[in-house]
């Protein structure tokens, strides 16, 4: 069954080789995670093929993330159960992050990384994530792979992940979309605005971030009790003041 699931999403190489072999249960698997909807639904879709993720992996640079707080990343570790490892990173970028992936595999013997990614940086840099680990004896999973923008959001409403726009460009987004859930309402705006000025449904181009406060493999969810909206560099973004797990209701 899990052979067959892998042939119908479009993954990877490295996914079907695991998968084909039965390896996927035994590999020791880490996560990159941003904290957004990509990096969710590739744990979903990686555990539904029978991955066991050990760890997720975040890259924290000198300047922190607007759109991802590290505040909001560490309630989501605890709420999926899953151990968070912090790797900090600065420029170079490209040796900083293969040396964090060198002390990655050290430190918790991981095998595979998977990724949120679905498709290449452009037709020359290939997957940002292969190049930085390609000799490292670590392989690149990749469930998103070459999934239809559309399909990867309507795969995230569909699996009930609560998924908030928490940084949004001008002119394209109005500071009202900072907060707003991803719906199938806000769906459809999102695809009219892709037609009118031809942005990436998906936000692949930094046109929007997102922070994710619930998701099927989450023992609790995440409340945020207070935020703020600011502005930067030509974006909205929300500053989260307060925010705490509670259960989940029935």
């Amino acid at each position: 069954m899990l052979v067959a699931m892998a042939q119908h999403l479009n993954i990877n190489y490295a996914i079907k080789w695991a998968v084909n072999r039965g390896r996927s249960s035994s590999l020791r698997v880490a996560i990159s995670w941003s904290g957004g909807k990509d990096s969710c639904l590739a744990y979903l879709k990686a555990v539904q093929l029978g991955f066991s993720i050990s760890c997720l992996v975040t890259f924290l640079w000198e300047k922190p993330s607007l759109a991802h707080p590290l505040s909001i990343i560490e309630l989501q570790a605890k709420a999926s159960g899953t151990r968070l490892y912090k790797a900090r990173v600065r420029e170079p970028y490209f040796e900083q992050y293969r040396q964090a992936i060198r002390d990655l595999v050290k430190e918790n013997n991981i095998e595979a990384i998977i990724v949120g990614d679905i498709a290449p940086l452009d037709a020359f840099h290939g997957n940002w994530m292969e190049n930085v680990c390609q000799g490292l004896g670590i392989r690149v999973l990749k469930p998103l792979w070459e999934i239809e923008r559309r399909k990867l959001l309507e795969d995230l409403i569909s699996s009930h992940c609560k998924v908030v726009f928490s940084c949004v460009k001008k002119p394209w987004f109005s500071e009202s979309w900072v907060g707003r859930e991803l719906d199938w309402e806000s769906l459809g705006e999102l695809e009219k605005l892709s037609r009118e000025y031809r942005i990436d449904l998906s936000g692949e181009n930094g046109e929007y971030h997102t922070l994710v406060l619930d998701a099927p493999f989450f023992k609790e969810t995440i409340k945020i009790s207070r935020y703020s909206i600011d502005s930067h560099n030509g974006s909205f973004y929300m500053r989260v003041e307060e925010a705490f797990l509670e259960p989940k209701s029935i």
